[in-house]
């Protein structure tokens, strides 16, 4: 047996190593991916400053958008017409510290989401 045969003997051994390698990257990828979920659905990153977003029943009153003029205006009015949709939003603005906040749109009661 010459050495041609031993490298070509080793080439192919080679070849055929990262043949099989090649064929369980797809795996490979859908158990990290998988991993990954499974952490974001059993671990969520919860911000220390944040407040969880708690309904109220009735719905505050928001001011009213003739106080303001420019985009802050548009941001009461839409406040107005989907409080909804800030009622159900975590609010991140420092104020949960004050009694009674209990979500986004509580920001909208008074002029304190303005600044």
């Amino acid at each position: 047996m010459g050495k041609k045969d031993k490298r070509d003997r080793k080439a192919k051994r080679e070849t055929a190593g990262r043949r099989k390698r090649s064929k369980l990257w797809p795996i490979g990828i859908l158990v990290l991916a998988a991993g990954l979920v499974v952490a974001l659905v059993f671990f969520p990153r919860s911000e220390p400053w944040g407040l969880p977003a708690i309904p109220r029943n009735p719905r505050p009153a928001t001011l009213s958008t003739e106080l303001f003029t420019g985009q802050i205006a548009k941001v009461y009015r839409i406040a107005q017409e989907v409080p909804e949709l800030l009622e159900r939003m975590p609010c991140y603005c420092g104020c949960y510290v004050n009694p009674g906040h209990q979500n986004n749109l509580d920001c909208y009661t008074d002029r304190h989401s303005v600044g």
